[in-house]
């Protein structure tokens, strides 16, 4: 029996983009003149707040796990995390291997040294609202053909978006997950592994 023992490590980025704060300001009141009536002056006093956004402290997703012998037996894991952002946001994921990596890749037809598995994303938003995506671990590597949806690095414009805010709300997670592997190759004997990476943006 082929002993199959995988670890898969998850380490977090956060980009943030800085707030910026803009104001103008005067004083309005009536002016008099000679021989006339008192004139009222008005202007508006307008400002703006950028976006800020990225893991609370203390909230970053860390951690590995132990998935044992994946060709034995499906596995699965959750690993939460807490965003801090002032509006609406995005969270993208990469994976270095694009799946559970042997570290002995064979050249004989027939075998294999990639296991592919799940990725889900969950985010939790102002009001209760949530948002999730599932993409294989095979399109979240940068040199995908098809990309997943929430491939990282995290941008105003890419990632999974949760809205209108994300401010130390709990029920975030990144998932991992795999039935018992069952081809069509033969998983290579050896230790397997990946490295998922999580990013978050402001979004627009």
């Amino acid at each position: 029996m082929l002993m199959h023992k995988i670890r898969i490590g998850l380490t977090a980025i956060a980009a943030t983009c800085p707030s910026a704060v803009l104001a103008q300001s005067t004083i309005a009141g009536p002016t008099a003149y000679a021989g006339g009536t008192p004139v009222s002056l008005t202007l508006p006093v307008t400002a703006s707040v950028g976006g800020r956004c990225g893991f609370a402290i203390g909230g970053a997703p860390s951690g590995s796990f132990d998935a044992g012998q994946i060709d034995q037996s499906g596995w699965s894991n959750q690993f939460p995390f807490t965003l801090n952002c002032n509006g609406a946001a995005r969270v993208a994921v990469t994976s270095a291997n694009g799946g559970l990596r042997s570290g002995t890749q064979p050249s004989e037809p027939g075998y294999t040294g990639i296991a592919p598995y799940l990725v889900t994303l969950n985010l939790v938003g102002t009001g209760g609202g949530s948002v999730t995506d599932q993409c294989e671990a095979a399109t979240l590597s940068i040199t995908a053909g098809t990309p997943c949806s929430f491939i990282g690095p995290a941008t105003q414009s890419q990632g999974l978006r949760v809205a209108p805010s994300s401010q130390n709300l709990a029920g975030a997670y990144l998932q991992i997950s795999a039935p018992a592997y069952a081809g069509p190759s033969v998983l290579v004997q050896g230790t397997y592994s990946d490295t998922l990476t999580v990013t978050v943006s402001a979004a627009l």
